[in-house]
């Protein structure tokens, strides 16, 4: 019974009182800049020699100065080309399609092909959005350098399953701090 009574009289008196204020969070505490994890001597792939062909990795300015972004293109081995203009989906946009009737493969069905695999596809790292669409490096996205040796198996993989000759890429992005509201 005394239990209950300090656990009535507890409950009472929190009644109509508000919760504590949090404290002020500053911006001084948030992280001024996006995180890129690792370093490019992490990939362990040597182009070509590995069966996979592709650029060393391009450095540019990010978002944040402190944080710099990475590009590095991947050559397609294949016939069929990468179509960039605005048009539907059609029976070309499918990797085993002849590559004689279909020469080209609307890029979203290609980039749509590794989402199960890669994510963050976009606008790729060392990009001009005020540019053409097929100068967009537009790639799947990658934070840490430990996945890039994997990550470019798979585009490689992907270029040779839709007979692509065209390049395609991989960005190597940081994410980016969240400033509290």
């Amino acid at each position: 019974m005394r239990n209950h009574l300090l656990l009535l009289v507890a409950s009472a008196a929190l009644i109509g009182c508000e919760p504590p204020p949090l404290p002020p969070r500053s911006a001084a505490r948030s992280c001024p800049s996006a995180i890129v994890q690792g370093h490019p001597s992490q990939i362990s792939l040597v182009s070509s020699a590995d069966g996979v062909s592709f650029d060393p990795p391009k450095t540019c300015q990010g978002l944040y100065p402190d944080a710099p972004e990475y590009y590095i293109r991947v050559h397609g081995h294949g016939t069929r080309r990468l179509d960039y203009s605005q048009r539907e989906p059609n029976e070309c946009d499918v990797p085993d399609a002849d590559p004689v009737a279909c020469p080209k493969v609307h890029f979203s069905a290609f980039a749509k092909a590794m989402l199960p695999r890669l994510t963050g596809l976009g606008l790729g790292a060392c990009a001009d959005a005020s540019a053409p669409l097929d100068q967009w490096n537009i790639s799947p996205r990658i934070n840490d350098f430990r996945h890039a040796d994997e990550a470019l198996r798979i585009i490689d993989a992907e270029l040779r399953r839709w007979n692509i000759g065209d390049d395609w890429g991989l960005s190597i992005i940081g994410i980016p701090c969240v400033s509290p509201l």
